[in-house]
């Protein structure tokens, strides 16, 4: 498994997922059960760890040996690995599956008067090691992902873009209220009316609008 072990799979629910699951509240975080049913577990469960229900909710058990990866050392075949052993979490591209639809900044961007990049519903890390997803329309996300990190996350392999443009209006000011604006017109008409030689008498003798 060491020469292999970044070929390998983990899915992950998070703490947020597993608590809601656990205590009967209502979410859209997939239970390891139904994630089995599309992505079956192919880890070696006599020697890593089988399936069991805890808490309400299906869950690994602990493995049996302690270096129980060593069992996949010379295996070249590619490992799914739902809710693996914690010593198995960083030897696989291991992607989480989080409560919500969530969005998150993009570094390194030209930020316009109108618009900014934003992430949304998948967030790659930069390793293309791991992955975090939303959890509603788990089933294409996760495939679609797994696919992704698959290929180094060239991004010919995915069909789903987490890069979203969010846009917004620029603020509108009516200039006609402004004391300057007024200000401007009341001299530009003063100007017009009078004579070169009226013209310093006029305005000097003459209050500008909106002061006293």
């Amino acid at each position: 498994m060491v020469g292999a072990a970044y070929a390998d799979y983990g899915i992950v629910l998070s703490n947020t997922c597993l608590t809601m699951l656990k205590n009967n509240i209502s979410t859209n975080c997939p239970g390891y059960d139904e994630i089995m049913a599309l992505f079956p577990d192919t880890s070696n469960q006599k020697v890593s760890g089988g399936f069991i229900y805890k808490d309400g909710i299906l869950q690994r058990e602990e493995p049996q040996y302690e270096h129980h990866y060593n069992n996949y050392r010379y295996e070249s075949k590619d490992k799914m690995w739902i809710d693996p052993p914690g010593d198995i979490l960083d030897r696989v591209h291991l992607i989480t599956i989080t409560s919500r639809d969530f969005i998150y900044p993009i570094k390194d961007q030209k930020i316009t008067d109108s618009s900014i990049k934003i992430g949304q519903g998948r967030y790659i890390a930069p390793n293309c090691r791991s992955a975090i997803i939303t959890a509603e329309n788990w089933p294409y996300l996760l495939g679609d992902t797994m696919v992704l990190l698959l290929h180094n996350c060239d991004r010919t392999f995915t069909n789903f873009d987490e890069i979203k443009i969010q846009t917004w209006e620029r603020t509108k000011h009516d200039i006609t209220t402004s004391y300057k604006w007024k200000l401007d017109q009341w001299v530009k008409e003063s100007k017009e009316k009078c004579s070169i030689q009226k013209c310093f008498y006029i305005i000097n003798q003459t209050k500008p609008p909106g002061r006293n």
